[in-house]
C-alpha cells in the first residue's frame, strides 16, 4: 500500500508545475490556429459579437435583433463579448474556450483530493476535452464541464461540515450558474449533488436544507422551459419549432458501446481513436487491479464508491438516453462527463504501478494532443482564404452562403466542419446571415419583432443545401454570397447577373457581391 499523509512539499512543487504545463500545452493549439476546427463554433461566436456590438451602427446589429440576456445558457456568449472590450473577438473567444478546457483539471483534481486519490489522475479528465464535444462545437457543454466537477467537489466539501447558511448559499449559486451555463449539465448537477448528499444518510432536516439548495437552479431551468414550451409560438422560431417536432432517435447498444472512444477523442479517418481509447482503458486497468477485499461496512463502502457509482449512474444514463430529441443531441454529451467524474475514483495502488499508469498517462496525452495539432492544421488549410475573401465585405449588409464542398478534415467523420462558415461574415463584419443561432432560444438575442424572414427562407432552403437555392425566389434577400466550390459553380447558380457581380476568390472561397442595393 502507499505511505499515507501528504507528500513532500518538493513533490507538491512538481506536481503543480506539471499539471500547469500540460494545462497550458492542451490549448495552445487554439492560439496557433487561424480559424477552429469546431462545427458549431462559428454560430455561437456570431451571437457573442451581436452581444458586444449590439448598439453600433456599423456591424447594423440593432436593426434586426435585441438582447434577451435571461435566455439560457448564454454564459460564453457574454463572456466572450465581455472580453472582447479588450481583445478581438476571436481571441476573446479562444480565451473562453481555454480557460473552460484547462479549467477541467484543478476541478478534476479538486475531485481527486476528495477521495484521496493523486490529483495527477486529472490529467485523464483534460485528455477526453478534445472530443466529441469540442469537434460539434459544443461550447455550452464545455464551459459547464468544468464548473460541474467543481461543483461536485464543493457540494461534496460543504456537506462533511456544518451545513449552515453559507454554505446554503454557496451551492446555491453554483446551482444557479447552470442555468446560464448548460440546462442539460443543470440537471445532471442536481442528481449528482443529490446523491453526494444521500449517500452520507443524513437525517432528514439536514438532508432537507442540504438539497434546497439545488432549488434557485433547479426553478430557473424548469420554470424558463415550461414558460418557453407554453409560449413557443411567442418565443421559439418556426425553425426551432421545426427541429423540435423533428422524432426522437434512439440508438441500440452496440453502437453506443462501439461509439465511445469516438466521442471521447474525436472520429479520426485513421481510426486512431480506438487506440488511444485502449490506452485509456489500460491506465485504468494498471490502476485498479488489485486482490480482493471485503468490503466491510455496506454503508462505509457506498461512501467510499461515491464518486465510481456515480460516474457509473452517469454512464448508464448515456445509454438509456436518446441520441437526438426536441432539435438537440443529448446522449454523446453525457460520455466524457462519466469518465471525468469517474478519474476520482480509480484506485491507488502501489508506487511502481502508479508510476506506470503516470508514463501511460503522458503518453496518451501526448498522443492525442499531436493528433489534435495534426488536425487543426488540416483543418486550416481547408478553410485557407475565408478570412481573406471576407475582408472585401462592407460591413452591415445580408449574407448568404452556398457551400458546394464540404470539409475533408480527419475528424469528425462525417460531418463537415466548415458548414456555419458563414456565420464568420458576422462575427467580423456585422450583418445578418441567413442560418443564426439567434434561431434558437437558448440565445442571449433574439430577433426584433418582424425581423426574422430568415425564418421563412429556412423552411426551403439552408446554406449548407446550395443545391436547393433558386435565386429567383430568395436571392434578392442577399447583398453577399459566400461559396465555397470551383469558379466553375459561379455562372450556374447566378447566371447573366455574374456579369454585373464583383467577385473575391481565395482558394476555394469565393465572395460575389451583387451590389449595395441588396
Amino acid at each position: 500500500m502507499p505511505p499515507s499523509g501528504p507528500p513532500p512539499v518538493w513533490s507538491r512543487f512538481a506536481l503543480r508545475f506539471v499539471l500547469g504545463t500540460a494545462a497550458v500545452l492542451w490549448v495552445l493549439p487554439l492560439w496557433q490556429a487561424e480559424l477552429l476546427p469546431m462545427l458549431d463554433y462559428p454560430q455561437q461566436l456570431a451571437v457573442a459579437a451581436i452581444v458586444r456590438w449590439i448598439g453600433d451602427p456599423a456591424h447594423g446589429f440593432g436593426q434586426a435583433y435585441e438582447l434577451a440576456l435571461w435566455h439560457p445558457q448564454g454564459l460564453f456568449e457574454m463572456a466572450t463579448a465581455g472580453f472582447a472590450h479588450l481583445l478581438p473577438i476571436d481571441l476573446a473567444g479562444k480565451l473562453v474556450l481555454s480557460l473552460s478546457i484547462a479549467g477541467v483539471l484543478p476541478a478534476a483534481a479538486a475531485l481527486c483530493r476528495r477521495n484521496g486519490r493523486p490529483e495527477w489522475y486529472a490529467l485523464l479528465a483534460l485528455a477526453v476535452t478534445y472530443g466529441h464535444v469540442f469537434f460539434w462545437g459544443f461550447v455550452d457543454s464545455l464551459v459547464a464541464l468544468p464548473l460541474f466537477l467543481g461543483g461536485l467537489a464543493l457540494a461534496d466539501r460543504l456537506f462533511d461540515r456544518p451545513f449552515g447558511w453559507r454554505s446554503w448559499l454557496l451551492l446555491a449559486s453554483v446551482s444557479a450558474l447552470f442555468y446560464t451555463a448548460h440546462l442539460q449539465m443543470l440537471v445532471l448537477f442536481v442528481g449528482a449533488v443529490s446523491w453526494l448528499a444521500l449517500v452520507r444518510r443524513p437525517w432528514a432536516g439536514r438532508l432537507a436544507l442540504q438539497l434546497s439548495a439545488l432549488l434557485p437552479g433547479l426553478a430557473l431551468g424548469a420554470g424558463v422551459l415550461l414558460w418557453a414550451h407554453f409560449h413557443a409560438a411567442e418565443v421559439m422560431s418556426g425553425f426551432q419549432r421545426y427541429l423540435d417536432g423533428q422524432s426522437t432517435i434512439l440508438v441500440n447498444t452496440k453502437m453506443k458501446t462501439d461509439r465511445l472512444a469516438g466521442l471521447l477523442f474525436g472520429v479520426y479517418s485513421d481510426g486512431k481513436q480506438e487506440m488511444m481509447g485502449a490506452l485509456l482503458l489500460l491506465v485504468a486497468l494498471v490502476l485498479s487491479v488489485r486482490r480482493f477485499q471485503r468490503l466491510g461496512d455496506w454503508n462505509e463502502a457506498m461512501f467510499r464508491a461515491r464518486f465510481g457509482l456515480l460516474a457509473g449512474w452517469i454512464a448508464l444514463l448515456y445509454y438509456v438516453a436518446p441520441e437526438f430529441t426536441h432539435g438537440y443531441l443529448i446522449s454523446e454529451r453525457l460520455v466524457p462527463v462519466a469518465v471525468s467524474v469517474g478519474v476520482a475514483a480509480l484506485p491507488r495502488p502501489s508506487r511502481i504501478r502508479l508510476r506506470v499508469a503516470a508514463v501511460l498517462t503522458l503518453l496518451l496525452l501526448a498522443w492525442q494532443l499531436s493528433a489534435v495539432r495534426d488536425g487543426f492544421r488540416t483543418f486550416n488549410v481547408e478553410a485557407a482564404g475565408l478570412r481573406r475573401v471576407l475582408e472585401h465585405a462592407e460591413p452591415g449588409y445580408a449574407l448568404a452562403g452556398l457551400l458546394y464542398e464540404q470539409s475533408n478534415s480527419t475528424w469528425m467523420v462525417p460531418a463537415d466542419l466548415l458548414r456555419h462558415s458563414p456565420a464568420y461574415y458576422q462575427v467580423y463584419r456585422g450583418g445578418r446571415v441567413l442560418l443564426s443561432f439567434v434561431q434558437f432560444f437558448n440565445a442571449p438575442v433574439r430577433y426584433r419583432p418582424g425581423q426574422n424572414w430568415e425564418d421563412r427562407v429556412l423552411s426551403h432552403w439552408r446554406e449548407a443545401d446550395a443545391w436547393q437555392f433558386d435565386f429567383a425566389r430568395d436571392g434578392g434577400r442577399f447583398r453577399y454570397f459566400l461559396v465555397r466550390g470551383g469558379r466553375s459553380d459561379l455562372p450556374l447558380v447566378f447566371g447573366p447577373r455574374l456579369a454585373r457581380a464583383r467577385v473575391t476568390s481565395s482558394v476555394r472561397w469565393h465572395l460575389v457581391d451583387l451590389g449595395a442595393d441588396r
